[in-house]
């Protein structure tokens, strides 16, 4: 009977495991996410490929033109004397400035033409933003030649 009573002895500690697992409260547990539900996410994120709709070339500004140098550029372009070119362009100016502080748009078929897009009072001057549209081809439509003739 020893055997047994020490086969009841290796027994018992079994039963008990087994009986304080039944007896025991059962824990709810989280639900672990898996790889694939994370994944899904970034499947739904996914960004469009940029398109590019026009190139921006800077543009670097040199030195402005001042009245001296619009003065000689004038008379070099006309071959005219400094005293009979002077007053035309300054008159030039002038009529030019009036008309664009007055918000009036200027066709002015060499140039292009100027439109008037703001103005603004400051306190000793009139702001006037303009934009100018120069045409690509400032003599006029393009000619062209058939044969002999220029249509």
């Amino acid at each position: 009977m020893a055997t047994s009573s020490t086969k009841t002895a290796t027994n018992t500690p079994k039963k008990a495991t087994k009986t304080a697992a039944k007896s025991a409260p059962k824990v709810a547990t989280k639900p672990v996410a898996t790889a694939k539900a994370v994944a899904t996410p970034a499947k739904a994120a996914v960004i469009p490929k940029a398109t590019i709709v026009e190139t921006v070339k800077p543009v670097v500004a040199g030195a402005p033109i001042k009245k001296p140098e619009l003065i000689d550029r004038v008379m070099a372009e006309t071959g005219m004397k400094k005293k009979d070119v002077k007053p035309v362009v300054e008159a030039m100016l002038a009529v030019l400035g009036r008309a664009l502080t007055k918000g009036e748009d200027l066709t002015v078929p060499p140039l292009g033409k100027l439109m008037v897009k703001r103005t603004k009072e400051a306190a000793n001057a009139t702001i006037v933003t303009v934009k100018l549209r120069h045409p690509n081809n400032p003599g006029g439509p393009a000619k062209t030649v058939v044969g002999d003739e220029v249509i």
